[in-house]
């Protein structure tokens, strides 16, 4: 589980703020913002109102950050999943194949020996 200062730095970054932007717009200083971030300091509780409003959430969506992985992960975990089931199923086939020459290569060998 993240904690809540890394939840503001992905937030941020996804966001494409610095560190500064956010400071500016909470009315801190720039370090005073960095260890909200590195935990150092335990924001309050209207503080993090003013981030989660900074980034168009309310509290539950704040807190989720991170948490849950989105349509997209979850659409590439998906694809990933399939491509895997895909590459044993040629590695199957593959192997049908080798068997397959291996018989007609015998069969040669039988027929031109008869």
């Amino acid at each position: 589980m993240k904690s809540l200062g890394q939840k503001f730095k992905t937030l941020r970054l996804k966001s494409g703020y610095t560190q500064k932007d956010i400071a500016d717009m909470l009315e801190i200083s720039v370090p005073a913002y960095s260890k909200i971030e590195t935990g150092l300091t335990d924001p309050s509780y209207s503080r993090v109102m003013e981030i989660a409003k900074i980034h168009k959430m309310d509290l539950k969506q704040l807190i989720n950050v991170g948490e849950e992985k989105d349509a997209a992960d979850m659409q590439i975990e998906s694809l990933n999943e399939k491509i895997a089931a895909l590459e044993l199923n040629v590695i199957r086939l593959q192997g049908k194949l080798i068997e397959l020459y291996e018989r007609e290569d015998l069969a040669v060998k039988r027929f031109k020996t008869e």
